[in-house]
């Protein structure tokens, strides 16, 4: 469908932009160095020992706009790269957290759901979930997985409250002596 000049720029893109991620990750800088002490006192945001530069860029209000200003960003870098770079760095820790969210779900898509359950009933799940689940009636987590109307959080939920069920259900059973 794209021409091999279209697949190259593409390509040269993505491990320009793999590359100085890495680089990011890998490349620290001191408290105490001039540069460090300069970043310090114009964010006024202490550096504790010593910080990577992708950490720098997590901070809320530094972009890679500031890494070339004090020397620590890659000028050979297009635009589009050091943004790319950049996002991808600022949102790791979102992504990940989806991404748990996502494999958990997987995890767990065979788990049945009990009859009896009362949706309605389960407040931390969205009023749309609620009226969803309770019309579907669905067996697994998979398949209330997959109902239109039923996001992640309102699966994570409905997890959630499976387990305190599960918990409760136990610490109501009497100990044999």
């Amino acid at each position: 469908m794209i021409g091999d000049r279209r697949w190259e720029l593409f390509t040269r893109k993505q491990a320009n932009i793999t590359a100085e991620k890495e680089r990011l990750y890998a490349k620290r800088i001191k408290e105490n160095d001039d540069v460090g002490k300069t970043i310090v006192a114009d964010t006024k945001q202490a550096i504790k020992g010593s910080i990577t530069l992708a950490d720098l860029l997590r901070r809320p209000g530094f972009h890679y706009g500031e890494l070339i200003k004090y020397g620590l960003g890659n000028t050979d870098l297009q635009r589009a790269e050091k943004e790319g770079a950049e996002i991808d760095i600022k949102y790791s820790g979102y992504l990940a957290r989806q991404q748990n969210q996502i494999d958990q779900i997987a995890r767990q898509a065979n788990r049945s759901l009990p009859g009896d359950l009362d949706y309605e009933s389960i407040n931390t799940l969205s009023k749309e979930a609620r009226e969803k689940l309770n019309k579907v009636k669905p067996l697994t987590i998979g398949q209330a997985a997959r109902i239109g109307g039923v996001n992640p959080a309102d699966v994570n939920a409905l997890l959630i409250y499976l387990e305190l069920r599960k918990t409760h259900d136990r610490s109501e059973i009497p100990a044999l002596t």
